[in-house]
């Protein structure tokens, strides 16, 4: 018999992480700090934990799909990003990148 993990229960762990990652930093911000509206920590929780918690998101979501195209273009369902050579070429265009717009700023490269 198969154990499989349903998705709501993979759906709550995702949220209850969520929520913790919040609160997880190098400034210390509680809930009662929120429900309180202390002007300085909504400022931090907007402008640096919630982006972050996007980011990530997006990212986890991008990177999973992406593996499904992969899988589903190659028919091979061990296929990844290491073993189809992603990961070589895109460290080759940040090299290819630092070289040619070594000077720019962060946000322009």
């Amino acid at each position: 018999m198969k154990h499989r993990i349903k998705k709501r229960y993979l759906v709550a762990i995702l949220i209850i992480l969520a929520v913790i990652s919040l609160f997880v930093g190098v400034s210390s911000l509680t809930i009662n700090d929120i429900l309180t509206l202390k002007e300085d920590k909504i400022q931090l929780l907007m402008i640096s934990r919630l982006p972050r918690l996007i980011a990530i998101i997006v990212a986890g979501v991008g990177l999973s799909v992406s593996g499904l195209i992969m899988q589903q273009i190659s028919r091979n369902k061990f296929v990844a990003p290491t073993t189809a050579g992603t990961t070589d070429f895109a460290k080759l265009g940040l090299l290819v990148g630092m070289i040619w717009f070594g000077e720019a700023g962060t946000m322009a490269k």
